[in-house]
């Protein structure tokens, strides 16, 4: 590729060779790239809307997620013992209470309800696409990215019951489930064209940078002070991946086996640098205009996941040992507490993610954080016993200040989840006057959000 023209294309790719293999090095949004305010393509187009769907199975323990009180902004209201992880980004957090998934029945319902706003049929399967597909391929302004959109999983730790709903949570149309990437590797290879562990380039030691750098260095030559910052800045966080990805030195002409860490969570307990190793992929891909949506699978409905490095409490299964033990005369007694403390390990993992996006930086000065809108979500609020009523709501982000953020809203009485889909769907250029289908289907958005 050559640069010859003063204005920049909207998307670039740099390219080369590694390995025999064609190289495409994506870049991150350049000022140059934009119009003289920042708010759209040079050319005048729209820029897309950035949004993500972040899940953690198995639900919370509502008592203590939901903020006390009739809801506020700022200083009113307080995040709860379940948030606290999320405390340094409270000024960019709505938190929703008094939603309830309405048809929604066990995990596989409230998955199906959670994700694309109605019931599943008989048999397990979803009957409408999910919210970020709908966001997708309804959003005008993201058909242009080279992925519509990404699906990213990190554990894989199995649920028992029906597939298309508890394996995943995004859904292409009814029946049309689309399946998350567990593997840091081919996730990787995905975006950037090439394996990082493959022996080839192991053999030599070369980064992706390397093929690419007479690219490189002809775009440097064209840009600005600033945009170059943001080029080195980006092509330190790529070059920090493949080291993080590549496995270990050889030994006796072979090459050992990858720390766990750096592979899939085989031992399905959601692992700390897994989820940050993923995280990072997943926003330079957004920071790059890969993609603008994306769903992100923490952990899966109903999944059977340990985290056994938070002490003997938590040897035995998440879902099974713990959330269903708690209820009913027999449960465990300290089962609400031990919930507690795993929504807590997933809602770190969440604030992870945020603060990646908080730290990545846009040439209008803004953050990726201040552009986002991210709904977080579970399949049931109390796991125990399947309750589907004051669900867990988050949502992250500003959307480009069209979220007023630092807010927790309450309904007046339980009222339709979907209120809360329609409101996103709108928000994010979907162009419908409701959503959900029957019963579920819900007509009022709650502008309340909106600044």
């Amino acid at each position: 590729m050559r640069f010859t023209k003063k204005a920049l294309k909207r998307r670039l790719l740099l390219k080369g060779m590694l390995a025999g293999s064609a190289i495409y090095f994506p870049i991150p949004r350049l000022a140059q790239q934009l119009n003289s305010e920042g708010l759209a393509w040079a050319d005048g187009s729209e820029l897309p809307r950035r949004f993500g769907l972040w899940f953690f199975g198995n639900g919370n323990e509502p008592a203590t997620w939901h903020p006390s009180g009739n809801g506020g902004q700022g200083a009113s209201w307080s995040l709860t013992e379940q948030l606290q992880p999320l405390v340094e980004f409270k000024s960019h957090l709505t938190v929703i209470s008094k939603m309830e998934l309405y048809g929604a029945d066990i995990h596989y319902g409230g998955s199906a309800c959670a994700t694309t706003g109605t019931p599943p049929t008989d048999f397990g399967s979803p009957r409408l696409a999910s919210i970020d597909q709908r966001i997708a391929n309804e959003n005008i302004a993201n058909q242009t990215s080279p992925f519509k959109s990404i699906q990213v999983g990190l554990s894989k730790a199995t649920p028992s019951g029906p597939e298309p709903t508890l394996f995943t949570i995004s859904h292409a149309a009814a029946d049309v489930p689309i399946y998350p990437e567990y593997n840091p590797h081919n996730l990787f290879a995905r975006l950037f064209g090439v394996a990082a562990t493959t022996p080839e380039l192991r053999e030599a030691q070369r980064s992706v940078l390397d093929a690419v750098l007479e690219d490189l260095n002809a775009l440097n030559a064209r840009l600005s002070a600033e945009d170059r910052i943001r080029i080195e800045a980006h092509a330190d966080g790529v070059r920090a991946l493949e080291k993080r990805l590549l496995s270990a030195p050889k030994s006796c002409g072979l090459i050992r086996e990858p720390d766990p860490s750096l592979r899939e969570d085989y031992r399905e307990e959601a692992p700390i640098e897994l989820n940050e190793i993923m995280g990072q992929m997943l926003i330079t891909a957004m920071a790059c205009d890969l993609t603008n949506v994306w769903s992100y699978c923490w952990t899966l409905p109903a999944g059977q996941v340990y985290y056994r490095h938070m002490g003997d409490d938590f040897q035995g299964s998440f879902h099974e040992d713990i959330v269903h033990l708690t209820g009913g005369k027999d449960g465990i007694p300290n089962g609400r507490a031990l919930i507690r403390k795993g929504v807590q390990f997933a809602m770190q993992s969440f604030a992870s993610h945020l603060k990646l996006l908080q730290q990545t930086t846009t040439p209008t000065g803004s953050t990726l954080l201040d552009e986002i809108c991210i709904y977080c979500t579970s399949e049931v609020s109390s796991g125990w016993d399947h309750k589907h009523d004051n669900h867990p709501i988050i949502i992250a982000g500003k959307a480009c200040g069209k979220l007023k953020g630092d807010l927790h809203w309450t309904a007046n009485g339980m009222q339709n989840h979907n209120r809360v889909m329609l409101t996103l769907a709108n928000l994010m250029g979907v162009q419908t006057d409701y959503y959900g289908l029957g019963s579920t289907r819900s007509s009022n958005p709650i502008n309340d959000i909106l600044a």
